[in-house]
């Protein structure tokens, strides 16, 4: 049997959402354990190895590539942790130089042809990789025999030196008919009861600085509420009577309100106890379906706020009213349902009092309803329309290094605010930032 190595590699500074809950546990990839479910359903052998939370030291990943000899190694790409791919890739290739590497994930997809220049990377993968991971393992495991690297939509590799962008995959339009993640790959219970799901792909949203269109395409696409409910149930069954908490990492859970409805439905009939929490928009959100997520297990919900200014939020094509946001925050917060609210500061149409605007607004939201506020400075990654149109916007980077694509620091000025602009308004919200305490203890009451 074939097998196939994925790495999940650490971020420089950053902790993604599906990294690590410092409170509750640590999760793995969804995108490695995706394709590795899919990859041995295919009669693959996938061998899932987590860096982040094992802490292995490159000796003991070369002591494991030469122990199980996989004909690939793949890497799922930040562009924050780009430069440790390739560093890495390259000690691979000097210590087992037949072996073949693929890059995949959110800078592939963007940046395909940055990551392909390169002479340790031998393919990228573009957006979705289910079927283009398949076939490229059976390209390479007959030797082209029964698939030529050609054939393979979504594909980029080099022939002879020359690279080779092959035409772009079509997004799996039903995502039901994916298989619902082996979480054994990566022996979950080590993670504590934290566990992610994604119910779908892509976003109903159109904001400029968010890269999930040219990742995953303008359709958004779900998985239907029985697929959902039958995951948390596995769930459930797999960690027994230890307490469970779901986070669905979803960009908005509750765009499509029927879907959700029948969600609760099935947890209400099925007496499911589960308690989970998402992400959602909120200009999605009621007072009846808030009411009805809370009964039904949910303990906390992100909303992206990103300015206090309502001239900004217009400009960024956010779509939310601030009046409207009171409205919503208030009544997540009457449910009983910890309520997160994140914003950012320098956006391109973004000036100092604007900014002060978003930071007075993250202090009354603090003391009236003690909501957990994470705030983060804007940062033009590859493939958002900011970063295409940087120039236009008046938007000047002071740094080409994609290690300063934290988030945690401003990579940005314009005109109308300088760095020290931002990191005097981000002080001030310090005070207000922070994991909160109750969140971490719901459920277990």
């Amino acid at each position: 049997m074939s097998k196939v190595m994925l790495l999940h590699l650490p971020i420089l500074n950053y902790i993604q959402k599906d990294f690590v809950d410092e409170e509750s546990g640590y999760n793995p990839s969804l995108g490695i354990m995706a394709l590795g479910t899919y990859l041995e359903l295919n009669g693959y052998k996938p061998i899932v190895i987590d860096m982040c939370y094992d802490r292995m030291k490159v000796s003991e990943l070369i002591d494991r590539i030469k122990l199980e000899k996989p004909i690939l190694i793949g890497l799922s790409v930040y562009t924050e942790n780009f430069y440790q791919a390739l560093k890495l890739s390259r000690i691979i290739k000097k210590e087992v130089p037949d072996i073949k590497i693929v890059f995949g994930g959110p800078h592939p997809t963007l940046q395909p042809n940055e990551c392909i220049e390169n002479e340790e990377v031998d393919f990228v993968i573009m957006k979705e990789g289910e079927s283009t991971i398949l076939e490229l393992m059976e390209a390479l495991g007959s030797g082209e025999k029964t698939i030529r690297y050609e054939q393979i939509p979504g594909l980029l590799f080099k022939r002879e030196n020359v690279v080779v962008k092959n035409v772009l995959r079509k997004h799996i339009l039903d995502l039901n008919l994916l298989p619902i993640i082996k979480r054994e790959l990566a022996d979950i219970h080590r993670y504590g009861g934290f566990v992610n799901i994604s119910t779908s792909r892509g976003c109903p949203g159109r904001c400029i600085y968010c890269s999930a269109t040219s990742l995953s395409g303008a359709t958004y696409r779900t998985r239907n509420e029985y697929s959902i409910f039958m995951e948390m149930l596995l769930l459930k069954i797999m960690f027994g009577n230890k307490i469970l908490k779901i986070y669905i990492v979803d960009d908005t859970f509750t765009a499509i309100p029927n879907r959700i409805t029948k969600f609760l439905d099935l947890i209400f009939y099925y007496d499911l106890e589960v308690h989970w929490q998402c992400e959602s928009r909120i200009d999605v959100m009621d007072e009846e379906l808030l009411y009805r997520m809370h009964k039904a297990g949910c303990i906390a919900i992100q909303y992206g706020i990103e300015s206090g200014s309502q001239e900004v939020l217009n400009k960024l094509k956010k779509g939310i009213d601030l009046e409207q946001a009171k409205k919503i925050i208030e009544i997540t917060h009457k449910n009983r349902i910890v309520t997160c609210l994140s914003f950012m500061l320098g956006h391109y149409c973004d000036t100092k009092e604007t900014m002060w605007q978003t930071a007075y607004f993250i202090q009354e939201l603090f003391h009236k309803y003690r909501a957990e506020l994470a705030v983060s400075f804007n940062t033009p990654f590859p493939g958002t329309w900011q970063f295409i149109h940087r120039d236009k916007l008046g938007m000047r980077l002071v740094t080409n290094s994609y290690n300063r694509y934290s988030l945690l620091e401003p990579i940005v000025e314009t005109d109308n605010f300088t760095i020290e602009d931002q990191r005097e308004v981000f002080f001030f919200c310090k005070k207000f930032i922070g994991y909160h305490e109750s969140l971490s203890k719901l459920g277990e009451e």
